[in-house]
């Protein structure tokens, strides 16, 4: 089913599995960090820094993201 803007309701659908996947494995990894860093096998200051680097990857998934929607209607 088209909708206004012309991207079908399948596309959406597959870019939202992408976004719950990438979230969901970046929750995963952050426990493990956090786990990590209680257990004293990794130092503190990476499960510290860990946040900033989500931001960094998020931004770079949606940049990427972004990029492939416009080369796939363009």
């Amino acid at each position: 089913m088209p909708i206004p803007n012309g991207r079908s309701m399948y596309d959406l659908k597959d870019m939202a599995y992408k976004v719950a996947f990438i979230f969901g494995a970046l929750i995963v990894i952050y426990g493990v960090l956090w786990l990590l860093a209680e257990l004293g096998v990794i130092p503190a200051i990476v499960f510290a820094i860990f946040p900033q680097i989500v931001l960094i990857i998020v931004g770079i998934f949606i940049m990427y993201t972004a990029f492939e929607q416009k080369k796939k209607y363009y």
